[in-house]
């Protein structure tokens, strides 16, 4: 899903500016852009029930029974961002879910979240849409995602998306981000990778493994329902391990500072299992080349799910 969260909560409305003179900087009003960028939205549950056009994304759209489909479709629409690109110039990026008949969400666990983009010139002293970029990613568990601004350097922006789940005591959470060229959204990311992850829950003894640098579940915590667990695997058979990532961009006036991520954690190798587990401290650093992120320093411990 290059072009698009059961354990990350839906993203806040968040508005971004920079210091530009007050006359200038004036805040639009989230209702107003969001009415024009879907005519007859207001702040209601009916009213945030909209049709909008879904463009084809390979794997998703086109799969029999996907809650997503090429075309129209109805649509719950909620605001997300509003970044602003110039002084008389502002992106709105919106959230999107399938709506059932019922107007409530329809999203399964498989089921992303849609993001889509607006542009607003500001005319005579309001806002006006000036394009409709539309659907530009699906990202995300349960139609949910968690979006934030990222100044990528003095001059260039982006929007980063994070989201996250869980299946059968795999866990894992992952990071898109993208960049603004001008007032538009780029539908390819300059990044997409996994943040975190942990098997804690998937084997019997991976909250023993772990231990002393990984706290074990709660007894009560319902993470040790049977039915998740197969007591029946070896431990030479499977490694055991729980990672958290965190990341920030450097600083920098023109080109997008680096990308540092700070993983840490434990792991224990099948091969080693009787053994104390290995603590990870890991960073890693990617820097902006030919349009994306890629890797000069360290490496991601995060294993695949």
């Amino acid at each position: 899903m290059t072009r698009g969260a059961a354990i990350l909560p839906a993203a806040a409305v968040l508005a971004v500016t920079v210091c530009w003179p007050a006359a200038q900087a004036a805040e639009p009003d989230m209702g107003r852009l969001m009415a024009q960028a879907f005519p007859g939205w207001d702040d209601s549950a009916a009213g945030h029930v909209r049709t909008v056009t879904v463009p084809h994304f390979p794997g998703v759209t086109d799969v029999r029974g996907a809650s997503w489909e090429t075309g129209a479709q109805r649509v719950l629409a909620t605001p997300e961002l509003v970044l602003r690109t110039d002084p008389t110039h502002l992106t709105l990026v919106a959230g999107l879910v399938p709506a059932g008949a019922d107007g409530k969400p329809a999203a399964a666990h498989p089921v992303p979240r849609a993001l889509a983009a607006y542009q607003f010139a500001r005319r005579g002293g309001a806002w006006a849409l000036a394009a409709s970029q539309g659907i530009f990613a699906l990202r995300g568990f349960f139609g949910e995602a968690s979006l934030r601004r990222v100044a990528l350097s003095g001059q260039r922006q982006g929007v980063a998306v994070e989201y996250g789940s869980c299946w059968g005591g795999y866990c894992g959470t992952w990071l898109a981000l993208y960049e603004l060229q001008g007032p538009t959204v780029q539908d390819t990311p300059v990044v997409e990778m996994a943040l975190s992850g942990t098997n804690v829950n998937a084997a019997l003894d991976c909250a023993r493994r772990l231990q002393p640098l990984v706290k074990a579940p709660p007894q009560d915590s319902g993470l040790h329902d049977s039915r998740l667990h197969d007591s029946a695997t070896p431990p030479a058979d499977h490694d055991c391990y729980a990672i958290d990532g965190s990341w920030q961009v450097d600083p920098a006036r023109a080109q997008p500072g680096d990308l540092v991520v700070r993983y840490h954690g434990a792991i224990s190798r099948a091969e080693a299992h009787a053994a104390a587990p290995a603590a990870i401290d890991q960073r890693q650093v990617l820097r902006y080349q030919g349009g994306r992120y890629r890797a000069v320093a360290g490496f991601n411990p995060v294993p695949p799910i």
